[in-house]
């Protein structure tokens, strides 16, 4: 979109719109700004060049500005970035030319571009484009169903059925024989493989587990963790993604994404493929947000002929401004649903394991500190899946050593819906990054299924947002998705001001005394994303120089009751200046 021919139609955006006292000129009023705060948040860019292209005023900003204050009123954006911000709308005079287009927003809240800390952005593409989609909520009946209709409607007699996410409350119903064969009878001969609400299990039936030579007879189909890797391996090889459908899955993802007011990401499991795609569209200047990729430099994915020492010269030679690839990704551990998660105190006592079972921690400490000094070497940075409170320990444990060796890695912990009190004082001590996600801060499936494992009083007590932050450790928030319903970071913060469910779903509230303030969520979601992905220094706040990446919304989450902020609604998403989403098409 060319800024500089908007139509005064645009202008006015259904808020009205000042414009008329502009003259046009040649002449530039070049008077500075009289106190010194203004002085600090508004700079001219060139005193005889500086006509902006948009200029916003009279509105109810949040800047999410670390350093400086993060209420506004106005700002200038030329060439793609801010070039002024300030709460005295006069100061943004020298920016308007006969060329600038300008918005008087009539008091509308306006918020920085949105940062989604930890997602799987092409997988959720995917789900979006090609997959069965339905609710973690649903019945085994109403799954069967699901797979019925869509299995009828398949055109091709080698497609498989793929997608999912069944919830994990239904894990003792598709454990049987029984199970295996209704979800045989509805395929209609289709292989078919759905993922639960985790993506770490998966149910498949018989034609996939033939598929991928795995069928025995008295199998359930129930696929826990890595079992699932030989069926996913299967179904790559007969629906082979390239180049061209990662790139269309990567763009349904972003205009979700951007309906949403999320502009940059950090995406939790990248592998080379996936990588190409996000370059392909950058080169092609089809990559509308800023992408930190988190790479599985272990070749945990399922990718044919992996050879790390490839992909990490590849990715070192793509590095570029909108597409960052110093992080790596680890597992540490599984999920509790499935006591696969590791844990310091035993799980409830099961048919399965008995009593005083602990789950599973896939590495020593000493075991990861050599990875890390690997990744060290690189000159990468280490996001790491854990969900027990045994494997952030395990965790720190390798992270102290590391930064007593000199490391100035960031290290990120993954989830972390259970940290022990010491531990939470030792991420801020060793400057780690509690990436929380998905939205388990509030009641909801899985929450429930987490009931069922674990003690009451372990299972009624996840995610101390509350405090992590009292303690100074930088919090950053993050859908998961497509493991996570939707990408949506209003559901998101809503949920980390009430501990309620924002959608309404589930009743009551989930460790209330760990809610955080408006202004905190909404940091959580922008501007400590950015920060924990190394990109605070170009998006993730409105402030000057940053990249112009900025959201209209519905209403103000500082003024409304906070049961209502998770039904925000994104009117018009900015990304460095061009408009990507207008919710009047």
């Amino acid at each position: 979109m060319n800024l500089g021919m908007l139509v005064a139609a645009d202008i006015s955006f259904g808020v009205g719109t000042s414009g008329a006292n502009i003259t046009c000129n040649s002449t530039t009023n070049n008077t500075q700004p009289s106190d010194a705060n203004t002085i600090a948040r508004l700079r001219l860019v060139n005193s005889t060049n500086a006509g902006a292209d948009i200029v916003i005023r009279n509105a109810s900003i949040f800047t999410a500005a670390q350093w400086s204050s993060s209420r506004a009123t106005g700002f200038a954006v030329k060439n793609g970035k801010f070039v002024a911000v300030t709460s005295n709308d006069a100061e943004l005079d020298p920016f308007i030319t006969c060329k600038t287009t300008v918005k008087d927003m009539a008091g509308a809240a306006v918020v920085p571009g949105m940062f989604d800390a930890h997602i799987h952005h092409i997988s959720g593409g995917k789900l979006l484009s090609k997959q069965l989609q339905f609710s973690s909520t649903l019945s085994l009946d109403e799954v069967l169903a699901a797979v019925d209709a869509y299995a009828t409607n398949l055109t091709s007699a080698s497609a498989w059925v793929t997608g999912g996410n069944w919830g994990s409350t239904l894990l003792g119903d598709v454990s049987t024989t029984a199970s295996l064969k209704r979800l045989d009878d509805v395929s209609h001969g289709h292989p078919v493989l759905l993922s639960d609400d985790s993506y770490h299990n998966a149910w498949a039936n018989t034609a996939a587990l033939k598929a991928a030579g795995i069928y025995t007879e008295g199998v359930t189909g129930l696929l826990i963790e890595n079992a699932k890797n030989p069926v996913q391996i299967a179904q790559a090889l007969a629906e082979p993604e390239t180049l061209e459908t990662l790139k269309e899955e990567s763009l349904a993802a972003w205009k979700l994404l951007h309906s949403y007011g999320v502009t940059g990401i950090q995406d939790a499991a990248v592998t080379q493929p996936q990588l190409e795609a996000m370059v392909a569209l950058d080169d092609e200047n089809n990559l509308k947000g800023w992408i930190s990729t988190c790479l599985l430099l272990t070749g945990a994915s399922a990718v044919a002929n992996f050879s790390e020492a490839e992909f990490d010269q590849y990715a070192h030679k793509v590095y570029r401004d909108r597409v960052r690839t110093d992080f790596t990704k680890l597992f540490l551990d599984g999920v509790p649903t499935t006591q696969t998660g590791g844990f310091l105190e035993a799980y409830l006592p099961s048919s399965e394991h008995g009593c005083n079972y602990h789950g599973l921690v896939y590495n020593s400490s000493s075991e990861l500190v050599e990875t890390l000094r690997k990744y060290r070497g690189m000159g990468r940075h280490t996001k790491i899946h854990c969900t027990g409170d045994w494997s952030v320990q395990v965790a720190m444990d390798a992270f102290e050593v590391l930064r007593l060796e000199g490391s100035t890695q960031k290290y990120q912990i993954a989830h972390g819906q259970f940290v022990t009190p010491e531990d939470r004082k030792r991420m801020k001590l060793l400057d780690i990054t509690a990436d929380i996600s998905p939205f388990l801060w509030y009641p909801g499936i899985i929450p429930l299924s987490i009931t069922f494992v674990l003690p009451e009083e372990m299972a009624t007590h996840m995610q101390p947002n509350r405090d992590l932050l009292d303690l100074g450790v930088l919090v950053a928030g993050g859908s998961d998705w497509s493991v996570g319903s939707v990408p949506n970071p209003w559901e998101g913060i809503g949920g980390l001001v009430t501990r309620e469910d924002p959608t309404g779903q589930f009743p009551g509230t989930l460790w209330e005394e760990q809610a955080v303030s408006v202004e905190e969520a909404i940091r959580i979601f922008s501007i400590n994303g950015a920060r924990a992905a190394g990109l605070d220094d170009v998006v993730g706040s409105i402030e000057v120089g940053k990249a112009a990446n900025f959201v209209f919304i519905d209403r103000d989450p500082f003024k409304i009751n906070a049961t209502e902020i998770g039904n925000t609604k994104v009117l018009r998403t900015y990304v460095a200046g061009e408009m990507v989403y207008s919710s009047s098409g």
